[in-house]
């Protein structure tokens, strides 16, 4: 058995429709990247992600939607 980390960056973005009001979607990527800067320039070249003010991460979905 063998068991790895894998980074995450989670939407911080408000969403009316969710049931506690954030979107909390989440971006990965399939192989191991060294640590979140990285992460966050694949997201955001390769899928979309947006970092408009430091500390907030906003997925394309909401970005579109105009939930910044």
């Amino acid at each position: 058995m063998t068991a790895g980390a894998y980074l995450t960056v989670r939407c911080d973005a408000e969403n009316p429709v969710a049931p506690d009001g954030q979107c909390y979607s989440e971006g990965t990527w399939p192989v191991r990247v060294a640590n979140h800067t990285e992460l966050r320039r694949l997201l955001r070249t390769q899928r979309g992600w947006r970092r408009p003010k430091p500390g907030r991460d906003i997925c394309p979905g909401c970005w579109t939607a105009g939930r910044r």
